[in-house]
């Protein structure tokens, strides 16, 4: 497992410029007296468990932003509440549903985790490559629970998503002109309904 100041190393890296995110300083002490870490102080095979979802946790989040709800899936599909598993730790069902919200929880109060600081990475990087809010807001959704949290970051004038429709129009067909031909008009707006804007935006895009 990284010791914290090469965690902390590693975020500092993908802070700042290369995200364009004001990431707040992130201490290299964990509250060892924190409610959080209950399960995780405890002594025995449940403390030993923990580590290891805890030390995966922060390998996936030295790598990249993650989703609240991403990061749980990951820890869930990386240690499965098998037969075997319970067997070697000697535990009850459901303890590493357990564990893995309080590896979330303790993530989430040192700010190593953040679904804000995740958002505002995934929408401008969905907005790069062209995608509606429809669309942007499907991916969001499978990465984080909180539907308030997902609003907000997709909170954008109306002209800016047709400013983006265009865009993505004109690096297609090399215009946003609205297209004589009918076939060709309902072409170009299946692309655009494919690519998760709204009717309404649509029709806005061609000049």
């Amino acid at each position: 497992m990284k010791s914290a100041e090469e965690f902390l190393a590693e975020l500092e890296m993908k802070s700042g410029a290369d995200l364009g995110l004001d990431r707040e300083p992130i201490s290299a002490e964990v509250n060892t007296d924190s409610d959080v870490l209950g399960v995780i102080k405890n002594s025995g095979s449940s403390a030993e468990l923990a580590k290891k979802i805890e030390a995966k946790a922060v390998a996936l989040l030295a790598m990249r932003e993650h989703g609240s709800k991403e990061l749980q899936q990951k820890l869930l599909k990386k240690f499965p509440e098998t037969t075997e598993l319970l067997a070697e730790y000697s535990e009850q069902p459901g303890l590493v549903k357990q564990l893995v919200d309080d590896v979330l929880a303790l993530c989430k109060q040192n700010n190593w985790q953040s679904d804000e600081r995740y958002l505002e990475q995934a929408v401008r990087n969905y907005v790069a490559k062209g995608h509606g809010p429809q669309k942007i807001r499907q991916k969001l959704q499978q990465a984080c629970y909180d539907s308030d949290l997902i609003s907000a970051a997709l909170d954008w004038d109306e002209s800016d998503w047709t400013e983006l429709a265009q865009t993505v129009l004109e690096k297609k067909y090399g215009d946003s002109q609205k297209p004589a031909e009918q076939k060709e008009q309902a072409r170009r707006m299946r692309f655009l309904q494919s690519r998760g804007f709204s009717q309404s935006t649509i029709w806005k895009a061609f000049r």
